[in-house]
């Protein structure tokens, strides 16, 4: 086919075209540039517009090298189209679909010409497994560029060939490293694993490769094949599979399938060969398409873009400068996230240098570990360790356009907090409060600009925890609430919006789960046995655990809030403050429910059941503990719904999801509730208030969604 005959391929109309081929001499660059998206996805009709180019490059004869880039600025290409798996109705219709886009890649592969992946921006997921279908992969130095293969996180694996053939290339345990975890690998880690062949400046990157490419000599030869002596071993493949499949369950249990069948694929493929693995590839990812882990981690996938939207309309104010105030755990932490993620100046403040100066070293000991790990440069950790200033009193407030405070969490320190900052901010700064319990609106009663006073909720330890709740006072602007959610995404973390109440969506609903775990140790039963029920049903610690984390004094604070605010049901632990007494704040002091060595927990603490008053062991079944913990939650969770503190089920679920870890793979609290049934969960509840007290009595809301045979996602939708 000649270079006319091929263009009639790419005629018809360009507005809907998502495929460019350039040709430059015996050089064609096919540009992905799909129109009217922010970025490139693999949907049906584009994987079949691609198909329809293969079949008229393979027939080009005077084409040596083609070179396939994105048009977009930042993003190479970000993966399938997700939407897809939602028009999944059955296993074959699944089967089918994975087959068609292995067979699309597959002709890449098997090319004539010698063929190279330009990636530059992010490349995930079917992106990474097109780019393993050619010959070579050129990758630019910019930050924006990173490879992945996240599908294990929707409950699939890569299946377009990536399963079998990424280890071929990189070696069995760089492979199950990638498809196991999901993580994200920069240029320079990728070409050190072999993923990419060179990388090469951002700057005139296609001109770059250009240059790179015509010195290519050939096409590779014998992609399917090994070329890592040690895994030809049949023995040392076993080894390392067992290995790995150990490894899924020490870090998740067996809740996720897919961990499991991306390994059964892997090796089948290298004891089969590599045609035998695709077919394993396929039917393994429609099994795991259809099954309702990956429904409910698709279904996450989209609260977690519906999250990208705010629900009112303003113009976020730009952030430049920030301050925070308090320089404990939380504040340095916030401090340290700014000048990392937001790349702008940070004041924070403290009445105590020694305070302040733990802080600065902690932000510091968070930098050096990304050094170590090759994640930043001595030079770019050195540039944001300068911009944190401390001081102990108001100077270089002035500048901040937002103020955090992170205090302790006393209404009046916190009012007081705000009177000062307002006489030395400018009238349009926002103060942002990281209160975990207090409304909102209680704060701001002190504040001569209750409009600039919006909850920015941050969740310890702040450098990983991925959720910001931010809560609108009764009299908070919409430009204040927007532009705190903003920065926040801008910091890295996923926004949930809620309106204001004591505790706001996660810790109001934390409380009775808490709380019932130390009623069930004053009760007899076991610290580890508590949360090893808990872990069992997928939450990635125990209560008793988390308790340590979160500090038993913040703790034991916010329980005093709860309990004056809802009195009926949330009597705070009479344990709580025995604990105090004895010293122990948990993980940040080495003195909790368990035993710390060197920061890291080790068994319970056998003393602690005689603070307690635990008079006789009394261990409950792992069965009726999670029933007790969970549905304790649930029976909030509606009463919270039901007062429009949360928007909808789903950004429930999204809240409990990023900021307690609960299990993704169950779709969330909600989604939890549904499937168990609402009128077996009120069912249940009537039968805990006979036997263990009037807080399990079923919430109102609950009983109506029982008689109407409904569930808390019909009950209340994403408006």
């Amino acid at each position: 086919m000649t270079s006319e005959e091929l263009s009639q391929i790419e005629r018809g109309d360009p507005e809907r075209r998502a495929f460019r081929l350039e040709r430059r001499d015996d050089l064609g660059i096919l540009w992905f540039d799909l129109p009217g998206e922010k970025v490139n996805k693999l949907s049906t009709s584009v994987m079949a517009e691609l198909d329809e180019l293969v079949d008229g490059i393979a027939a080009t004869s005077d084409m040596k090298r083609l070179v396939i880039a994105s048009g977009k600025p930042s993003i190479f290409i970000a993966g399938a189209d997700i939407n897809e798996f939602q028009k999944v109705t059955s296993s074959s219709q699944a089967e089918e679909f994975t087959r068609f886009g292995q067979r699309v890649f597959s002709r890449i592969a098997a090319l004539p010409q010698i063929t190279i992946a330009a990636v530059h921006g992010g490349c995930m997921g079917g992106g990474t497994e097109l780019i393993l279908n050619c010959d070579y992969r050129v990758a630019s130095d910019g930050a924006k560029t990173v490879i992945a293969l996240p599908e294990v996180r929707l409950g699939i694996f890569p299946a377009w060939t990536g399963t079998t053939r990424l280890p071929r290339l990189i070696g069995i345990p760089a492979a199950l490293d990638m498809i196991l975890t999901g993580r994200s690998l920069d240029a320079s880690r990728a070409r050190r694993i072999g993923l990419v062949d060179e990388v090469v400046p951002e700057a005139n990157f296609i001109e770059s490769v250009e240059r790179w490419v015509s010195k290519l000599p050939k096409k590779r030869k014998e992609k399917g094949r090994t070329h890592f002596y040690l895994e030809g071993n049949p023995l040392v493949r076993r080894m390392i599979f067992r290995k790995a499949r150990r490894s899924v369950v020490e870090k998740s249990g067996e809740h996720y399938p897919a961990p499991f069948e991306a390994i059964d694929v892997m090796e089948l493929g290298f004891r089969k060969g590599y045609e035998r693995g695709l077919e394993a590839e396929a039917r393994g990812a429609s099994r795991l398409i259809m099954g309702e882990v990956a429904q409910n981690l698709v279904r996450v996938f989209f609260m977690m873009e519906d999250s990208k939207k705010d629900p009112v309309k303003a113009e976020p104010r730009e952030i430049r400068h920030a301050g925070i105030v308090g320089a404990g755990l939380m504040g340095g932490g916030i401090a340290q996230l700014i000048a990392d993620k937001a790349d702008v100046d940070v004041r924070l403040r403290d009445i105590n240098w020694e305070a302040l100066a733990g802080a600065m070293k902690t932000a510091g000991r968070l930098w050096k570990k990304k050094v170590q790990r090759r994640r930043m440069r001595r030079t770019e950790m050195e540039r944001k360790l300068s911009l944190l200033t401390t001081t102990t009193d108001w100077s270089g407030y002035w500048r901040t356009d937002l103020l955090i405070e992170a205090v302790v969490e006393k209404l009046e320190v916190k009012q007081q907090v705000l009177r000062e900052v307002e006489q030395v901010a400018r009238p349009e700064a926002i103060f942002a409060t990281n209160t975990s319990t207090i409304p909102v609106s209680e704060i701001a009663a002190a504040a001569a600009r209750p409009e600039n006073v919006v909850g920015m909720h941050f969740f310890n330890p702040v450098d990983k925890m991925p959720l910001v709740e931010v809560i609108r006072g009764a009299k908070s602007s919409d430009a204040a609430v927007v532009s705190v959610a903003a920065f926040a995404r801008k910091l890295g973390k996923t926004v949930v919006h809620c309106n204001d109440a004591p505790g706001f969506i996660v810790n109001r609903i934390l409380a009775p789960y808490i709380n019932e775990a130390v009623e069930l140790l004053e009760e007899g039963s076991s610290i580890e046995a508590i949360d090893e029920a808990m872990v069992g049903f997928g939450m990635p610690m125990g209560p008793l655990a988390l308790l340590d984390e979160v500090g038993i004094d913040v703790a034991a604070k916010a329980a005093i809030v709860m309990a004056e605010s809802f009195p009926d049901r949330m009597t705070a632990p009479r344990s709580l403050p025995r604990l105090l007494e004895d010293g122990r704040l948990g993980r940040k002091n080495g003195r909790g429910l368990y035993l710390y060595e060197e920061g890291k927990r080790r068994g319970p603490d056998r003393g602690i059941y005689k603070l307690a008053g635990v008079e006789k062991k009394r261990e409950s079944s792992p069965e009726a503990m999670i029933e007790r913990m969970v549905l304790a939650m649930i029976n909030e969770a509606s009463r919270l719904l039901d007062e429009r503190i949360a928007g909808s089920a789903s950004e429930l679920d999204l809240a409990m999801i990023m900021g307690t870890g609960f299990p993704p793979f169950r779709g969330g609290l909600a989604r939890h509730a549904d499937a168990l049934g609402i009128p077996y969960v009120v069912a249940r509840l009537d039968d805990l208030q006979q036997k263990v007290g009037e807080r399990f009595s079923p919430a109102p809301p609950l009983r109506r969604a029982a008689s109407a045979a409904s569930s808390l996602y019909a009950a209340y939708p994403k408006q």
